[in-house]
């Protein structure tokens, strides 16, 4: 993906379609998302995507939210 930024992200399936949610990964992908993890029973996605294909994936059918992966550290 060239130079532009690339965002992990973080998916929620809305609980209408946890049950078909291999169908939303495959939407999720085919608008440009990497997907690395797949949380069947939750309806949690992880992946990234580039920063301009963002936008898209919200609109995907299934999809309750889009989120960035926020690294998280202890103190």
């Amino acid at each position: 993906m060239s130079d532009e930024q690339v965002q992990r992200i973080i998916v929620t399936v809305d609980d209408q379609n946890i049950s078909v949610i291999q169908s939303v990964v495959t939407a999720l992908q085919s608008a440009g998302m990497k997907v690395e993890q797949v949380l069947a029973v939750t309806g949690i996605i992880t992946g990234e995507v580039s920063q301009s294909k963002l936008e898209r994936l919200k609109s995907v059918p299934g999809v309750a939210s889009v989120e960035i992966d926020r690294e998280m550290q202890a103190i």
